[in-house]
C-alpha cells in the first residue's frame, strides 16, 4: 500500500509528495520525527524524576515526623521513671484483681466501669478484664498508663468511640488485662 492512498489531497501533496520527491525533505522529516522522539522520552523521564523527587520528599518528612515521635515517646518514657513516677512492683497474679479495682477507684472512673472480672489469657496465665464506658481518651490514656507503671500489660483492648447526646465522643472500651511474667 502507497503512502499517497492513506493521505487526502492537500496533506498529501505537503508530507507524502514532499517525502517521496526529494531526499532532504525526507531527512528532515526522519529527524523531526526523530526530535519528537527525543523530546517525548525526555519529558517522560523528567516528569518521572519529579514524581520520585516528590515521593522521596515525602518519605523523607513521614519518616522525620517518626524519628520525632519516638524521640518525645523515649522523653516521656524516662518521665515516668523518674523519681516522681518511679515503677511499682510488678503484680502477683492473685493481687491482679484487686489492684486493677484499687487503681480504678483511685482515678475516680468507678462510675465508668462497667464489669470486672476474672478471666483466663493465652497460655494459661490469669488476667482481669474489665469494662469501662463514658471515657474520655485522656482518661483512658491515664488508665493505662497507671496499668503500665503497675507492671500490668493490655494483652486485648476492643475500643468503640460513641457520639452520645453530647457534643464529644465518648469511648467505650473492653480491656483483657495481666501481669507481666
Amino acid at each position: 500500500m502507497k503512502l499517497s492512498a492513506l493521505l487526502p489531497g492537500a496533506l498529501l501533496d505537503a508530507v507524502a509528495g514532499g517525502v517521496d520527491n526529494s531526499s532532504w525533505k525526507k531527512r528532515a522529516f526522519y529527524v523531526f520525527l526523530l526530535g519528537l522522539l527525543a523530546w517525548g522520552a525526555a519529558f517522560s523521564f523528567w516528569s518521572d524524576v519529579s514524581d520520585l523527587r516528590m515521593r522521596r520528599v515525602l518519605q523523607r518528612n513521614r519518616f522525620n515526623d517518626l524519628v520525632s515521635v519516638l524521640r518525645e515517646y523515649s522523653a516521656l518514657k524516662a518521665a515516668s521513671a523518674s523519681p516522681g513516677g518511679e515503677a511499682i512492683e510488678p503484680v502477683s497474679d492473685g493481687e491482679l484483681l484487686t489492684v486493677v479495682s484499687n487503681v480504678v477507684s483511685d482515678l475516680g472512673l468507678r462510675s465508668n466501669m462497667v464489669s470486672l472480672s476474672s478471666a483466663a489469657a493465652r497460655g494459661g496465665r490469669s488476667a482481669v478484664s474489665i469494662t469501662l464506658e463514658g471515657l474520655s481518651s485522656e482518661k483512658l490514656a491515664t488508665f493505662l498508663q497507671e496499668m503500665d507503671r503497675r507492671g500490668i500489660t493490655t494483652f486485648s483492648a476492643d475500643v468503640r468511640a460513641i457520639r452520645g447526646d453530647e457534643e464529644m465522643r465518648t469511648l467505650t472500651v473492653y480491656l483483657l488485662l495481666g501481669g507481666v511474667s
